[in-house]
């Protein structure tokens, strides 16, 4: 699951957060299912499988999902609307020292978890 998820992740990264506010975020949200993707079809299918996981993990992804819970239950509108623990930029944030582990953690580490 995490390798999907973490090129969704990394592709969601370039685009401004949605404010908190905002009602009508349905034409600026980025949706790999509509955007542009890369070339690579592999990769793009990744990332359409990544968005999928987040939307619906109890279906794409169910060992990862309790209580019937997706990721977008929590980060609304797919990670990308501001204080709605927003997910945009954080593909940047890795690979990062983890203290706790005492190891360098990348992206996929922290979505598997």
């Amino acid at each position: 699951m995490g390798w999907p998820l973490a090129l969704t992740l990394s592709a969601l990264a370039t685009g401004p957060l949605l404010p908190a506010h905002t009602l009508d975020w349905s034409q600026r949200l980025k949706d790999p299912e509509r955007d542009p993707l890369p070339a690579d079809p592999r990769r793009a299918e990744q990332i359409r499988l990544g968005y999928r996981i987040f939307l619906d993990t109890p279906r794409h992804a169910p060992g990862f999902a309790g209580a019937a819970l997706s990721c977008g239950s929590c980060h609304l509108n797919a990670g990308q609307k501001s204080g709605a623990l927003p997910l945009v930029g954080v593909a940047r944030a890795f690979p990062e020292y983890n203290k706790r582990a005492g190891r360098v953690f990348t992206l996929q580490d922290r979505v598997v978890g």
